[in-house]
C-alpha cells in the first residue's frame, strides 16, 4: 500500500476529507500537529474551515511541489511532515512504513519501479471476474455472471470503485 498510495503525487482531495487535520484535529481544537504549520496556514485559506468552507468544494493537490509530474515528491513532502490527507502523514509515523518512505523519499527510479510493479500485480488480482459471490459476502453487492465485465453499464452508477 504504501507504494501504491504514491499514485497521490498527482492526486486531489476534496477539503472535506482532511479539514479536520486544520483546525480539529481529533476535536482538540487545535491543528494536527503531525502537520507542517506552514502547510496547515496554506490549506486553511484554501478550505476554511469545517463550518465554514471558503469555496463550494475547494480541493487540494496532495503534491503540494509537483503536482502533475509522476514522481517521489509525495515522499519528499511526507518527510517534511506535509502529508495533506492523515494517511499519507501516517506511512511516516509507523515504524513499518517509514523505511519504505524515507527509501522512496530517495530514489526515484525504485519509487517508480515499484509502483509500475504494484500496479501490474494489482491488475493479476482479477478479484471481481474470478471470485463470483465472495464480494457479496463481504459488502453486500451481488454480481451477476453475465455482468462481470467492469466496463458493463450496471457499473457506472455502482458504490465499488478503485482509489
Amino acid at each position: 500500500m504504501v507504494t501504491l498510495l504514491g499514485a497521490h503525487t498527482v492526486g486531489v482531495a476534496h477539503c472535506d476529507f482532511f479539514q479536520d487535520r486544520l483546525s480539529n484535529f481529533q476535536g482538540s481544537g487545535k491543528p494536527d500537529p503531525t502537520m507542517d504549520p506552514t502547510l496547515v496556514s496554506k490549506l486553511f485559506q484554501l478550505c476554511g474551515t469545517q463550518s465554514r468552507p471558503l469555496s463550494q468544494d475547494p480541493i487540494a493537490f496532495l503534491d503540494q511541489n509537483t503536482s502533475f509530474i509522476f514522481d517521489n515528491e509525495y515522499y519528499h513532502q511526507i518527510k517534511l511532515k506535509r502529508g495533506v490527507m492523515q494517511i499519507d502523514q501516517e506511512l511516516d509515523l509507523d515504524k513499518a512504513s517509514a523505511p519504505i518512505v524515507t527509501g522512496f523519499a530517495s530514489h526515484a527510479i525504485g519509487f517508480q519501479q515499484g509502483f509500475a510493479k504494484a500496479i501490474v500485480k494489482m491488475g493479476e488480482l482479477k478479484f471481481l471476474l474470478e471470485m463470483p459471490g465472495k464480494l457479496e459476502r463481504i459488502v453486500g453487492f451481488s454480481i451477476e455472471p453475465s455482468k462481470r465485465n467492469p466496463c458493463h453499464e450496471s457499473f457506472k452508477n455502482s458504490h465499488i470503485s478503485m482509489f
